[in-house]
């Protein structure tokens, strides 16, 4: 009788995903945004959307290369986001491929905990704007069973990259 007890209790978690050894196979992953403005100072990304993904989007060629007007530039910089955001939204709707989405916390943080081992991507896109620049990121993110992996969108690591914009 107490045998068939403990084995309901397990059959129970397994069917509600609460079975422990799915956490135990499962890795977190961390991650802080934010630019540096013209002051030099740190502004993180709060209330921020990001997004866990499955596949990477194709992220577009940006040429500032002749446009020497403001307006051609700035044309260029929204079409470039644009397109970025438009591939994002077209993927978004496939089946697998959101894991899951937060917002970022004030400090520009956020976290996504039992994320099962894989390749997976981080995704934030338009319409961001941090420190009076549009930002957006995708950047590739490997969980390990029972590890935190820290991930730091920056200037540096942009999909579409303020030095391609200055």
């Amino acid at each position: 009788m107490h045998r068939q007890f403990r084995k309901g209790i397990i059959l129970l978690l397994a069917a509600t995903g609460l079975a422990l050894p799915v956490w135990a196979d499962s890795g977190h992953i961390t991650a802080r945004v934010s630019l540096t403005d013209q002051n030099g100072l740190v502004v993180y990304g709060d209330w921020i959307r990001v997004f866990l993904v499955t596949e990477a989007v194709d992220v577009p060629e940006l040429d500032l290369a002749g446009a020497e007007a403001v307006v051609e530039r700035s044309a260029r910089i929204n079409t470039a986001h644009m397109d970025f955001f438009i591939g994002f939204q077209s993927q978004l709707n496939q089946d697998g491929y959101l894991v899951d989405d937060k917002l970022t916390r004030p400090d520009g943080s956020v976290a996504f905990n039992r994320v099962p081992p894989g390749r997976y991507f981080l995704v934030v896109t338009f319409p961001i704007v941090i420190a009076g620049q549009k930002a957006a990121w995708q950047m590739p993110v490997d969980p390990v069973a029972e590890r935190t992996v820290h991930i730091e969108l920056t200037a540096t690591n942009m999909a579409l990259r303020p030095s391609q914009i200055d």
